[in-house]
């Protein structure tokens, strides 16, 4: 399920959250193994090992669970150049996992022992997601909170002070619709602007294919 653009909604019914800047990731998780795939469908599990601890945490529960891997800077915040490093690095050395360690941010549960939660409401499925008690291995897997009841615009004013990439509003009683970029999902991005010299350029890839 992907997010429209557009201005953070204004009155109630809209959960919060803030914006990521990572590469979008849905985790399966069953029979003690962990396998994570891109929005692509590409299986990335060999290049980020360190998030194979998903299934000590789930201790042989079956999950899908679909989140943002991100790289944080020394400042705490996701620095995307950094996740560069590690993006098409399959079976990364031990000093590059230590240097360029890797967090999973889990924002929603889709399936949990067999049983499909697309068709719950946001709300509850945040619920779910919270009893797993993944916030266990904080280091590489976290549950960022989310917002109920709080004016959107100062979240946005918060996201913008500490340099983040935006917010993502969502409606609470929206079920999950996979594959589909839905109006019950704005995202505000945030942009900063600086004056380059560009000495060459790549496709971008993942998220930012197309540019």
């Amino acid at each position: 399920m992907l997010a429209v653009s557009g201005a953070v909604p204004v009155g109630p019914g809209w959960a919060l959250e803030f914006k990521w800047d990572g590469v979008r990731a849905v985790s399966t998780t069953g029979s003690h193994q962990t396998r994570l795939w891109a929005r692509n469908g590409n299986d990335v599990t060999r290049s980020y090992p360190e998030l194979e601890v998903l299934a000590d945490l789930l201790d042989g529960r079956r999950a899908v669970l679909d989140g943002e891997i991100v790289v944080l800077g020394p400042d705490g915040r996701p620095r995307f150049d950094l996740l560069q490093r590690r993006m098409h690095v399959h079976g990364p050395p031990e000093t590059l996992m230590r240097s360029t360690p890797v967090a999973y941010f889990v924002f929603d549960l889709l399936h949990l022992d067999g049983r499909s939660l697309v068709d719950q409401p946001y709300q509850r499925r945040k619920e779910l997601l919270g009893e797993l008690g993944l916030d266990r291995a904080a280091a590489h897997v976290r549950v960022p909170p989310y917002y109920l009841d709080v004016d959107g615009r100062h979240l946005v004013d918060i996201a913008r002070a500490h340099g983040l990439e935006g917010v993502v509003a969502k409606r609470v009683a929206s079920r999950y619709e996979p594959g589909r970029r839905s109006p019950a999902w704005v995202k505000t991005a945030l942009m900063t602007t600086q004056e380059v010299l560009i000495g060459g350029w790549k496709p971008g890839e993942g998220r930012r294919a197309g540019t």
